[in-house]
């Protein structure tokens, strides 16, 4: 029996994560949980499942303590994440949370020598650095979740990263593949969050639409693989059955294929060795065919200018992942345009120095000033 400590556990990855433990109830248990806001989710969690702490803002303390005395709550506001992952040596901590609000928790895990199952790509994307050093003083194991990881992690087995020519990652197209420039000047926030494959949380929906989630993927494969990154490379694959591809020098292409369920990769990260029989079929003559295509470079420029950002290193990896973090909110809401995102994250890469290897610390006060950033020059727009 395997313990988990899920943190986002309202999110979609928490709670794909929720349904594989249900599935497996003999093998998994779900010992704590935390959300932001999302109380009332929170609330139908424990009525399924005996979780013994819950971490959330402090303001729904009493609301969870009025229908479950005996739960242990911590708040947000004093360090809840960090005192959470502190406790039950033996847990494994699955990081689905959204943003580089997830950093300090991993890192704190990993001085626990704790497992981390990592679904927070911005953990590596900010502080990849902070998690490698931090790896060579623990017995940690840093599982990724992402089913572009997970896949590259099942190619990679067995073999040596230095017998690697390419690795290879796959991108849906998302919302807008089919849309010319022209159009993407009239698109909705409702047009944007109707991803044609996965269903996903809204932030990660518009990151796909952008391509910037697959910057983010690359920079977490160059992390989780030790590639530098002329050796990452990524391509439109419309159906998303091939997860993942990698290219060894002797000449063979390993490609890992499968549905388009998270749970698989939830899955594939939790069981360990023990291989588990999940309910998913994948049926090759029904798909038919599989289509490839580069990436047009043109329609999708945020993705070389992150590719720039990553290959510069240090502070400019958290000026673009808070900018584009703030911009995809305003877009959300309604108050900028979907071609803004990327103009707002120039604007924040233009009016920041870079630093190499900063600090924690340093990341966190610097997301705080771009954060204000965006925000002021979204308002002059």
């Amino acid at each position: 029996m395997k313990d988990i400590q899920l943190l986002g556990a309202t999110g979609s990855i928490g709670t794909q994560a929720i349904d594989i433990i249900e599935e497996f109830p003999e093998s998994f248990r779900l010992k704590a949980v935390s959300a932001a806001h999302s109380v009332e989710k929170i609330l139908t969690i424990l009525k399924r499942h005996p979780v013994d702490t819950v971490v959330m803002h402090a303001e729904y303390e009493n609301k969870i303590k009025s229908v479950y005395p005996d739960v242990t709550f911590l708040s947000l506001e004093n360090d809840g994440l960090i005192q959470l992952v502190k406790t039950d040596k033996d847990a494994l901590v699955l990081n689905a949370l959204v943003g580089s609000v997830g950093l300090p928790a991993t890192l704190e895990t990993i001085a626990q020598s704790k497992d981390v199952l990592l679904a927070n790509k911005e953990s590596l994307v900010v502080g990849g650095h902070l998690i490698m050093d931090a790896l060579k003083s623990s017995t940690s194991e840093l599982i990724p979740i992402d089913s572009e990881h997970s896949a590259l992690k099942a190619c990679m087995k067995g073999r040596m990263t230095e017998d690697v020519e390419t690795m290879i990652i796959t991108a849906s197209g998302g919302s807008f593949r089919d849309y010319t420039l022209e159009d993407l000047k009239k698109v909705t926030v409702q047009d944007a969050l109707k991803h044609p494959n996965w269903s996903m949380g809204d932030k990660i929906t518009i990151d796909s639409a952008t391509m910037m989630n697959k910057v983010f993927e690359v920079i977490e494969a160059h992390f989780l693989f030790g590639m530098p990154y002329d050796k990452i490379d990524a391509i439109i694959h419309r159906e998303s059955q091939v997860h993942a591809l990698v290219h060894f020098k002797d000449g063979n292409v390993l490609a890992h294929m499968g549905p388009a369920d998270m749970r698989i990769a939830i899955l594939s990260a939790l069981q360990g060795s023990k291989v588990h029989k999940y309910r998913t079929l994948f049926d090759l003559a029904k798909i038919g065919s599989l289509n490839f295509e580069g990436i047009d470079r043109e329609k999708y420029s945020l993705f070389d200018l992150g590719l720039a950002v990553a290959k510069e290193d240090g502070l400019h990896r958290a000026t673009l992942n808070k900018a584009n973090e703030v911009a995809v909110s305003l877009f959300l809401k309604g108050a900028i345009h979907y071609l803004e995102i990327e103009t707002l994250i120039k604007r924040a890469l233009h009016a920041f120095e870079n630093e190499k290897n900063p600090t924690l610390d340093t990341i966190l006060a610097h997301e705080d000033a771009v954060e204000a950033f965006v925000l002021k020059e979204a308002k002059r727009r």
